[in-house]
This record gives C-alpha cells, structure tokens and sequence, in this order.
C-alpha cells in the first residue's frame, strides 16, 4: 500500500486531492479536520482559536505515526503543507509518495479570499 504525503502552500488543492482519492478504510491526517474534531460543533472551518491548531498540532503527530504505520496494510494520506527536513526523512524511510500541489499566486490569494476567514 502507499504513504501519499502531499505538500503545498494554503489554499493549494491539498484537501481536495486526498477527498477525490483516498477511500472508506484510508488513513487520511489533515490538520484542520483534526482542529475541527477537537472544537465544538458549527466551528467555521479554518477558523479555530489558537489553542484549538496547538492541541490539533499535538494530536496530528501522534496520528502522523499512525499514518506511517498504517501504510503498510492500507493506503495512507497525510497532508502536510512543508514537513521540515526530519519529517521528510521519516516519510522517505517509510516508502512515501511526495505529491506538491500549487497554483500561481493569484490564484491561491483569491482562493484565499473566497474559502477562508
């Protein structure tokens, strides 16, 4: 099975790429459905208090190793915007697919403008 971890700035598609491939029974980790599971119910997305994205980022790397684990047996998605050096060794240890997605700046400001708070 495949480790997929896909990188990019904001507002790059990353969600997106892993809603349209991964499917039931996937590991998927993305930041912000974590913040949004660990809120209250009707929190807007991306717009969480900063005490919400500190305890998602705590949680994140424990479901990150998860991932990792899991991507063994199962397909594996882990969205993670730009994974400093020793991250990326992990994933690189570990088999993973990189997949960078991006847009021209203009693009992603509007993007930007239209989806986030």
């Amino acid at each position: 099975m495949t480790l997929y971890v896909i990188t990019g700035p904001p507002c790059a598609g990353k969600s997106t790429w892993v809603r349209q491939r991964a499917k039931p029974g996937d590991f998927v980790v993305d930041l912000d459905r974590i913040a949004l599971a660990i809120t209250a119910e009707g929190t807007p997305h991306h717009d969480y208090p900063q005490h919400i994205r500190k305890g998602a980022v705590l949680v994140r790397k424990q479901a990150v190793a998860v991932a990792v684990m899991s991507s063994r047996a199962h397909d594996s998605y882990v969205i993670h915007s730009k994974p400093p050096k020793a991250a990326r060794a992990v994933y690189k240890r570990n088999g993973a697919t990189f997949v960078h997605l991006s847009a021209p700046l203009t693009v992603l400001m509007e993007r930007a403008r239209a989806e986030r708070p």
